[in-house]
């Protein structure tokens, strides 16, 4: 609960920055002050405040607890905290790197001020296989060290310290878990003692820590040779020979973990032969991880573990690459993996300009971008004064696009930086986010049927404020409209993205420029043109029915945007959401009294309080993936790692659809093409398993997967062979390029022969 208040307060704070203009800074100030008083009865009422945690937290299969090396701080000095992770037998939790899936421990730090936290310091981890994957983690028992450095002018008698950590625990399901830990320590000063506290716990761990570097006489190298990494070790001559080698990388996605580490002796050292992803996460140019040499049991000593650096020679784009046969009938056609060349700077940024512009046409937009053309045909015929109004309508329309978009990615950008594993569209992840969403189009939809005054507000703000408001209700549309299209996915925008968030952040942040410069032109072209303007029709009573029927498609995303909370917390979300919409209702009834304080401080009151219920809805579930409709009940089966790498080894091809319930584009699609019959009939005469991948709830997995597809947000369509790249699809399915898809696998032509395909029917 404190941290979705830690998370609430953030959002304001930002939200304030952000609308710093107009009505809607004055409005956001009132709401800001009751939302917190509001939260804080909430949260005192409902026993989870932060001071409620404890060293402690056990769940079914771990047993989590806070531990310090010392009794006692001193001020000025590096000590060591840890979370140690019990395990039940035959559970596990992941290294930094977890291997073929999974995903490690993250922990969130609150100390006192000055105080900084370090990264935390990874035992050497062992493989663990399950079924077709190879994981790296810890069964049994685990330390998680972490330095605490404690800043020389503290001068407090006691230590808070309060962590928020979150872990993956595996057998053969997963289970995801968190925990929040308080520990309250002692500090005294420079001469006196720290005591013991978990000191042998520490010692111990620090026995099974690998060495930061080859030991003394030791030489490791890396180069590429047949498509793989090979690395040779040369011990000294007074080392025991060497058994086995193993190596652990430190990067995710480039390295085969499943795949077998070859070893084998020479006359001058050894030689571990590595196989690289067979779909890879950026470059593999370093031999960067941990090394661990065994020297069997008769040479008296343990393995020995030590961190390695090393560049790849001859590493380069496409030159380490998993082993094929040599089959023709194995392999897939070059032109299965063209969506997987790179691309330059200038056709990124073209194809997310194009996107944008194509984004307008998607209905996520079309409410908002409807509502501003009513606008136009109202001012169409206007003098001079009324042009230039127009042309500062679309100027502040166009900041307001392009302040969003770009917030957004350097959010987004942000969070990625600091290790978390997001994509496009990740706030429509968060069940508040969708909740305050749902609200403010209900409010919409109110206002456009009449029921909501929201001009009434503006009496009470003063004049300048007052005749800035169309320029900020300019902007705030812009805004609005990129919120309200992130569900959205326009055609080329899905390359775009993808390749985006491999560029440096400076290019990233363009390729979001052009990609809001694009979504924005249609709008302040019709806006500053007097000939297109000149062709709407004439302003007359038809409009106030029109703004009427406009409400329709809004109350239609609320309802959509309920079902989507139902799928991401459950049930209890229509408690929720359906108080919340009744206070925004209590809202709109209140703005209807002449009196100042039931108009502005009522109002404002009753929008808090519907804010504070959603912002307070419980944390997403984590159910088992079960088969999304859209075909027979044995049609579709759950997305997983393993499933997909069971399948593949098993010679069969995968059509994996990657989707969200708040994905627009995914539901049209999956209505509109995966559900047909004709198209089910045809996998199913192609041999081609269907998979769902479901990201309505934030799955690392999932987002790993897109990443290693060069992709960042959904829908993504793609067909894996049994062998070689994937084929991915258009955002925007058809009949057509599933077929067309399906004609790149091995033996296609025999299953050519076996669809049939009416004329009407390629669509």
């Amino acid at each position: 609960m404190s941290q979705v208040f830690s998370e609430v307060l953030a959002t304001l704070e930002l939200s304030l920055r952000t609308f710093k203009l107009g009505v809607a800074y004055l409005l956001l100030q009132r709401l800001a002050r009751s939302l917190v008083v509001g939260l804080v009865i909430l949260v005192s009422v409902s026993g989870t405040a932060a001071g409620n945690g404890k060293a402690v937290v056990s769940t079914p299969h771990v047993t989590a607890t806070l531990v310090a090396e010392v009794g006692a701080v001193v001020p000025g000095a590096t000590h060591w905290l840890g979370l140690q992770l019990q395990l039940a037998p035959q559970w596990h939790v992941y290294w930094r790197n977890p291997g073929d899936s999974g995903y490690p421990p993250s922990f969130t730090w609150t100390l006192p001020a000055g105080a900084r936290a370090g990264e935390i310091v990874w035992p050497l981890p062992t493989r663990i296989a399950v079924g077709p994957l190879t994981n790296f983690g810890y069964t049994r028992e685990v330390l998680l060290a972490v330095p605490i450095e404690i800043p020389d002018d503290y001068a407090a008698r006691s230590f808070p310290v309060r962590l928020a950590a979150d872990w993956l625990v595996c057998k053969e399901d997963c289970i995801p878990e968190s925990g929040t830990f308080v520990l309250d320590l002692p500090a005294v000063g420079a001469l006196e003692k720290t005591g013991l506290g978990q000191a042998g716990l520490f010692a111990a761990a620090r026995q099974a820590l690998p060495m930061p570097s080859p030991p003394a006489g030791w030489s490791v190298s890396a180069r590429v040779e047949g498509g793989e990494v090979s690395v040779r070790i040369v011990t000294p001559a007074t080392a025991p020979p060497l058994d086995s080698l193993t190596f652990f990388p430190f990067a995710e996605g480039q390295m085969q973990a499943s795949a077998e580490q070859r070893f084998r002796r020479q006359s001058e050292g050894y030689v571990l032969t590595l196989t690289g992803a067979e779909v890879p996460i950026g470059e593999w140019t370093s031999l960067a991880g941990i090394l661990v040499a065994s020297a069997g049991s008769g040479a008296g000593t343990g393995p020995i573990a030590f961190a390695v650096d090393e560049a790849i020679a001859g590493a380069a784009p496409g030159a380490i690459h998993p082993a094929s046969p040599a089959a023709p009938d194995a392999t897939v056609p070059a032109a299965a993996s063209e969506g997987r060349v790179p691309l330059s700077f200038a056709a990124v940024a073209g194809l997310a300009f194009v996107g944008g512009i194509l984004l307008n046409l998607m209905p996520c937009v079309f409410p908002i971008l409807s509502i501003k053309l009513l606008g136009l045909v109202r001012h169409a015929g206007e003098a001079a004064e009324g042009r230039r109004q127009r042309r500062r309508h679309a100027l502040f329309y166009t900041l307001g696009v392009v302040g969003t978009f770009l917030s957004l990615a350097g959010l987004l950008l942000a969070l990625k930086a600091g290790g978390a594993f997001l994509g496009w569209g990740f706030q429509l992840q968060s069940p508040p986010f969708v909740g305050a969403m749902a609200l403010l189009f209900f409010a919409l939809g109110l206002s456009l049927s009449g029921a909501l005054p929201i001009a009434t507000l503006a009496q009470d703000v003063p004049g300048i404020w007052r005749q800035r408001h169309p320029n900020v209700d300019a902007f705030a549309a812009g805004a609005l409209a990129v919120l309200v299209a992130s569900p959205c996915t326009a055609p080329f925008m899905g390359v775009a993205l993808g390749a985006a968030f491999t560029m440096p952040a400076a290019l990233t942040l363009a390729v979001f420029l052009a990609l809001a410069l694009g979504m924005a032109l249609p709008y302040s072209l019709l806006a500053i043109m007097p000939r297109a303007l000149a062709r709407l029709p004439t302003p007359g009573a038809w409009m106030a029915r029109l703004k009427e029927f406009l409400a329709l498609p809004l109350y239609a995303t609320v309802v959509w945007l309920a079902w989507v909370l139902v799928e991401q917390v459950g049930p209890s979300a229509i408690l929720y959401l359906g108080t919340g919409l009744l206070l925004v209702a209590v809202l709109a009834w209140l703005l209807h009294f002449e009196q100042p304080f039931w108009r502005t401080g009522g109002g404002i009151a009753a929008l808090a309080t519907a804010l504070a219920l959603i912002l307070v809805m419980p944390a997403p579930t984590t159910p088992a993936r079960s088969a999304a409709p859209g075909g027979p009940p044995s049609a579709w089966e759950p997305w997983s790692p393993a499933a997909l790498i069971t399948a593949r080894a098993a010679n069969a091809a995968v059509f994996v659809d990657f989707t969200a319930a708040w994905c627009v584009t995914c539901q049209v699609n999956k209505r509109l093409v995966l559900s047909r019959d004709v198209v089910l009939a045809d996998f199913a005469k192609a041999g081609v398993h269907l998979m769902r991948a479901d990201w309505t709830r934030h799955d690392p997995e999932i987002t790993r997967a897109l990443t290693a597809l060069g992709r960042s947000g959904v829908p993504v369509y793609a067909l894996y062979p049994p062998r070689g790249e994937p084929i991915l699809l258009p955002e925007v399915l058809t009949h057509t390029s599933i077929l067309a898809a399906l004609a790149r696998l091995p033996d296609a032509g025999q299953h050519a022969r076996q669809t049939s395909l009416l004329p009407d029917e390629r669509k």
